[in-house]
């Protein structure tokens, strides 16, 4: 006999899970409105967006609301101390819908789920928009009427009435599971927010139970049977995502979508379609994947500190601020300059310019001022002077030395006044002047320039206007040598090539005439130079007088005898 179930029980018991899920958010929603702390408030008083608070531990509190900003007046000779508290606060949301089952491709089919129902309770803790809880809840799936199709086809195999078959009651797969994980709320606007709670834990999952037997020689034979296993807990996931709308400040409902995923084992009883009655059903256990997305409603209620918050608390005004003051130096040492070589030291004294000299302390440094910023030499006192001891020693070498030192002042370690400074000094040594020994003799600077080609002068070697260079014995030139030029070479032509302003040869010499110097390459051919010479003053060697020139003939056969040319030699 078929057993039919009316669809008013099945929206009868979404009622009363929707009803026990709604009471249970309500009662710890009032729970938690009813704690109290310690401090009581004594008064309120709200004003321009500015509520100020008087505890009863004799504290004022001052939260400002957004867009509104406190009175400069509420600063003036107090003490205010300023904090930012970010939102804190907990959400219980209530969600209610409807379950759909989805199996995995290529596992066991006989479970014949659709759709159902589902409940689920969270409860998160919020700081700003990140969260973290618990959810708790209970979802079921029933059983398609395909289930009857297989224990009929078997009957009619064997011959039996498919009408005259017994089909157990049907019970629906179910699923109980706690978890807990993290929490998002993300503020869409003044009135909408999208929350997303992911969570993972354990599902305890009981399958459906569904079933047919029929009479064979006067006994009930199995025809098929889908039992729930012994083994039901197994470890899953849920992801909620929550559109909600706020209905006022702690209330608000939306739209939920809800998708989970665990596992479930459960028994199959059955035949083979050849398998004849006679023979007992074969009993097979399974395992499959249990997962789905839920469609419902949420309703979410929320305590505590919901917004940011910007508190200002009144404190006992601060003590009295202690000040250091600049000490005043008295001593005479400010700049001065010891002789070099001196063993004396200068003696440091200062003057106190605080209302309480008895309750300070002085810092004396002493720095060489050669960039470090290193002291080479510190000291604390209560003494208005100082003297340096006998393991500072001050450098007074033959180089300048110099220093500078600071004093500060302390009132009981609580300040540090500005630093007086001062500096001194050692001079260098003296440097001996180092006096200009005359030359024994005259010196003279003379320059060799160019060289070109000469054939036809004084007829290949005598000739009119000739005139022999005088043969002076040259003093030794001077060891600072000027590195000799290379000759440019002219191209040959008959009589005298133009000369160049190319310096081939320049050194000192105290004999001013002519003559070959012996480190200068002599011409590959007979050529004509130019000669100038200049006396140098005896005090500076600088060259002075007239710039005497002349050009001057030379064969490198006979380089002793030196020809001076005429400036304007005479035809024949």
């Amino acid at each position: 006999m078929k057993k039919t179930y009316p669809m008013n029980s099945l929206f009868n018991g979404m009622k009363k899970r929707l009803g026990l899920g709604l009471v249970t958010c309500l009662s710890i929603c009032h729970l938690s409105s009813a704690q109290t702390t310690g401090v009581t408030v004594v008064s309120t008083t709200t004003e321009n967006g500015i509520t100020t608070k008087t505890l009863s531990n004799g504290t004022i509190v001052k939260t400002v609301a957004d867009g509104y900003y406190l009175d400069t007046a509420f600063y003036k000779n107090s003490n205010v101390l300023k904090e930012t508290k970010v939102k804190k606060y907990w959400k219980f949301t209530d969600r209610i819908g409807v379950a759909t089952s989805f199996t995995k491709d290529g596992e066991d089919q006989s479970l014949y789920l659709k759709s159902g129902g589902y409940n689920s309770l969270s409860a998160n803790h919020f700081w700003g928009i990140f969260g973290l809880g618990l959810t708790g809840g209970y979802q079921y799936f029933n059983v398609k009427d395909e289930y009857q199709n297989y224990p009929k086809l078997l009957a009619t195999l064997n011959g039996l009435d498919p009408n005259a078959l017994k089909f157990s009651k049907v019970s629906p797969y179910q699923d109980f599971y706690l978890l807990a994980g993290p929490a998002i709320a993300v503020p869409l606007g003044k009135k909408f927010s999208l929350d997303f709670d992911l969570k993972a834990g354990f599902f305890n999952s009981k399958a459906a139970s569904f079933g047919a037997t029929a009479l064979w020689n006067g006994f009930d034979r199995t025809i098929s049977r889908v039992s729930p296993s012994a083994n039901t807990w197994h470890a899953g996931g849920l992801l909620n995502i929550d559109l909600l709308y706020s209905l006022s400040k702690n209330w608000a409902i939306g739209l939920n979508v809800q998708g989970f995923s665990t596992k479930t084992d459960y028994i199959t009883e059955g035949r083979e379609v050849t398998t004849p009655l006679i023979n007992e059903a074969r009993a097979v256990e399974f395992t499959r994947t249990n997962g789905g997305c839920n469609f419902g409603l949420a309703i979410s209620h929320t305590f505590g500190n919901t917004c940011a918050r910007t508190v200002y608390t009144l404190l006992p005004p601060p003590p009295a601020p202690v000040i250091c003051n600049t000490p005043t130096l008295v001593d005479g040492s400010n700049g001065k300059m010891y002789e070099n070589g001196s063993t004396e030291k200068p003696s440091f004294k200062w003057k106190s310019t605080s209302p309480a000299p008895e309750n300070e302390e002085y810092i004396f440094k002493l720095y060489r001022a050669d960039g470090s910023g290193v002291p080479i030499y510190s000291q604390t006192t209560k003494a208005s002077s100082l003297d340096l001891p006998a393991n500072v020693s001050l450098v007074s070498n033959d180089e300048s030395s110099f220093y500078y030192y600071t004093i500060q002042s302390s009132q009981e370690g609580k300040c540090l006044s500005e630093a007086a400074a001062a500096s001194f000094g050692y001079k260098a040594k003296p440097v001996q002047a180092i006096s200009a020994t005359k030359p024994a003799e005259d010196q003279y600077i003379f320059k060799i320039f160019g060289g070109s080609t000469a054939t036809k002068y004084f007829n290949g070697g005598s000739g009119s206007g000739r005139r022999k260079a005088s043969h002076k014995v040259v003093a030794k030139p001077a060891e600072t040598v000027a590195k000799p030029k290379t000759v440019v070479p002219k191209r040959k032509v008959s009589g005298v090539s133009k000369t160049t302003t190319i310096v081939n040869y320049e050194n000192v010499a105290t004999n001013p005439n002519i003559k070959w110097p012996a480190d200068l390459p002599l011409p590959k051919q007979p050529s004509v130079y130019e000669y100038e010479v200049q006396r140098l003053s005896t005090g500076d060697c600088k060259p002075t007088g007239q710039v005497a020139k002349y050009k001057f003939y030379i064969d490198p056969k006979n380089p002793s005898d030196i020809r001076i040319i005429p400036d304007k030699p005479k035809r024949r």
